[in-house]
């Protein structure tokens, strides 16, 4: 599936909703190289001032794993 920028923020407010609150969002590389395109997205990810392969979207850890179009929220 291809996901967007409004798909992950309906997650992340879905499972705020819920009374859940995520710590990472698993993306896919096809999936983070979609997202990255989008200006939104873009402008939102952080990198850490410690180590600068570690991001942040909207202070959730990002992880890219190796499933071209996978998301997942933890």
């Amino acid at each position: 599936m291809n996901y967007s920028i409004k798909d992950v923020n309906k997650k992340i407010d879905d499972l705020k909703k819920q009374g859940h609150e995520a710590k990472s969002l698993l993306v896919g590389y096809k999936t983070y190289a979609r997202l990255m395109s989008e200006e939104k997205f873009a402008d939102k990810i952080t990198k850490d001032q410690k180590d600068p392969m570690i991001r942040y979207y909207k202070g959730l850890k990002v992880k890219i794993v190796t499933e071209k179009n996978y998301f997942e929220l933890k």
